[in-house]
């Protein structure tokens, strides 16, 4: 396959799989009057929790499913990396986009890049974590991926509702050294799975 659609691939999987199917579901929890919507304006943390675990799930896999049958037959080592851009290069075009779009301090603002950049390598290194996960058959890179990707979501969530009490900047700051530990441990996985077929 080309790379070109691999990389659309990585686009439409993110448009799917991070933004149209959890959409509803989320909807459900803080839209829709209904006895979750009840529930979960009652317990807040609970909310950011159930966010950030849908949003993890449908994302990591997702593209879990991708790799393991629309890029089942792609088996070179550039798979991952060029539909983890295609995935990526949109996200981080949104959040550099909604940078621009609020007004911020500069120092500010350049934290929030920074925090945007470092936060599209996380996202590649989540997507090599999902591939690894499919290559390698094992199901706790997965779990691993989700759980990441998780945490990331609910803690920026619950920043968003003010439930965290800190700073203007902790989103970015969040962002910034989170992203280094994702990025730390999808370089160690790959580092082990090289390892492993020497």
């Amino acid at each position: 396959m080309k790379k070109y659609k691999i990389f659309l691939i990585g686009v439409l999987s993110l448009l799917i799989f991070g933004l149209l199917l959890p959409q509803p579901i989320q909807a459900l929890m803080v839209l829709v009057e209904s006895p979750i919507k009840d529930f979960f304006s009652r317990h807040l943390i609970l909310l950011c929790v159930a966010v950030g675990i849908t949003q993890g799930l449908f994302e990591e896999g997702g593209y879990y499913f991708i790799f393991t049958t629309m890029l089942k037959k792609e088996k070179s080592k550039e798979t991952p990396i060029v539909f983890g851009l295609g995935r990526s290069s949109l996200h981080t075009i949104f959040d550099v986009g909604t940078i621009f779009a609020t007004r911020m301090s500069i120092l500010g603002c350049l934290i929030a890049i920074v925090g945007r950049i470092l936060s599209f390598g996380a996202l590649m290194g989540l997507t090599l974590i999902d591939y690894k996960s499919v290559t390698k058959k094992r199901m706790v890179y997965l779990a691993l991926s989700v759980a990441l990707h998780s945490i990331m979501n609910g803690a920026l969530y619950a920043n968003e509702m003010e439930l965290l009490n800190v700073n203007n900047n902790f989103d970015s700051m969040f962002m910034i050294s989170f992203s280094c530990v994702v990025i730390i441990i999808s370089v160690l996985i790959c580092k082990n799975s090289l390892s492993e077929e020497v």
